[in-house]
């Protein structure tokens, strides 16, 4: 897993430091992860780490396209997944979920108006008491 961290990074111009790896490997486990979050699980392993290195870090990554952030319920959020989707923020249990939406056609709707859509974050605050699992 880290070589091919190691490699995306090369690709996208970064240079592979451990503070790069680390955090690439925390973001993807798949979840929603605010900086403090990913701070204190840094410290474990890392205890040297400044909570301003994980914010730099998150940043340089969005800034390649490694990474996703958005807001939600007063923080900001980072991700891996990069393609346009739907986070829904579940107030009654204090969590984020992704949505597989079709947001094609509004990113098309944009576009043709000439504009140029660098990124698309849609943030949903629901109940989410009722939810479905699909299958």
């Amino acid at each position: 897993m880290s070589e091919d961290i190691a490699n995306e990074l090369r690709r996208k111009g970064l240079k592979v430091t451990p503070q790069r790896l680390a955090i690439m490997k925390i973001i993807l486990r798949n979840g929603h992860y605010n900086g403090e979050q990913i701070y204190e699980e840094l410290k474990k392993t890392e205890p040297s780490i400044s909570l301003s290195t994980v914010y730099n870090t998150l940043e340089t990554l969005k800034d390649a396209g490694l990474v996703n952030s958005f807001e939600a319920n007063g923080m900001k959020w980072y991700e891996a997944k990069v393609e346009p989707h739907v986070n829904v923020f579940c107030i009654d249990m204090n969590e984020i979920i992704d949505m597989e939406v079709n947001v094609g056609s509004m990113v098309r709707d944009i576009q043709e108006r000439g504009i140029d859509v660098k990124s698309l974050n849609i943030v949903v605050y629901a109940d989410c008491s009722k939810l479905k699992v699909q299958k």
